[in-house]
């Protein structure tokens, strides 16, 4: 039986194996730094005024009251904006040293796993216009009304489409590149329709009791663009 004098010395590590741990630690910190949360597009104020953000803020400002800590809604705001936007800043430093490791692996992520839920969601529908008169073809999550439901429905367009319902997309190209592509499908598919309606219904998600009591689901189309299917022909 061997004695602990037989143990051979343990050999000192080489150059390579200090090199790899210190890569591996490396590549740790680089996706750990992509992997904290981040604000991203939500960091802007004008996405802040959509409604479902500013409930969000009315609840927590009348929350931190319950606790003892007056605020105003105004208030609150201003001081999450601050301190997200220092966050930020902090986070945005480190990140942008492994810019070029993020790209030469493919692992950069510009989009949120997590948003959030929306209490004001959004349906996008679709009318065509036949002599005088609005006929719905596309109406989201409804078999009945199915025209470009295979793109419009395929998994990688809807986080695109929940995207356009949350900012006032009307005043930017996404909603309106979205609406002119429809009107070159609809151009070809509907040779009577002379216009093309392309539009977002916002409504408040219902509550358990608005569900029980069979309200109905009111709300505002926005934004909504109307065009011209001739110049497509």
């Amino acid at each position: 039986m061997g004695t602990a004098s037989d143990t051979p010395p343990a050999q000192p590590l080489g150059w390579f194996a200090h090199l790899r741990a210190f890569l591996i630690a490396l590549h740790l910190m680089a996706i750990t730094l992509l992997a904290l949360p981040a604000a991203g597009e939500g960091l802007s104020r004008w996405a802040w005024q959509d409604p479902t953000v500013q409930e969000e803020l009315a609840d927590w400002t009348a929350r931190l009251n319950r606790w003892g800590y007056p605020v105003t809604q105004a208030e609150f705001e201003d001081d999450l904006w601050n301190v997200a936007s220092a966050y930020e800043s902090a986070r945005g430093r480190p990140v942008a040293l492994f810019g070029h490791y993020y790209g030469l692996c493919g692992t950069f992520q510009s989009w949120r796993m997590f948003a959030g839920p929306h209490r004001y969601p959004s349906r996008l529908l679709i009318d065509v216009d036949e002599d005088g008169t609005w006929r719905p073809v596309y109406v989201q999550r409804d078999p009945e009304h199915a025209w470009l439901a295979r793109q419009l429905d395929h998994y990688r367009m809807r986080p695109f489409l929940y995207r356009l319902s949350w900012y006032l997309y009307a005043e930017f190209d996404d909603f309106s590149q979205l609406s002119h592509w429809v009107a070159r499908q609809a151009a070809h598919d509907f040779p009577q329709a002379g216009r093309v309606r392309v539009r977002f219904f916002k409504f408040h998600t219902p509550t358990p009791a608005d569900a029980r009591a069979g309200r109905a689901i009111t709300g505002e189309f926005v934004p909504e663009m109307v065009l011209s299917l001739e110049a497509g022909r």
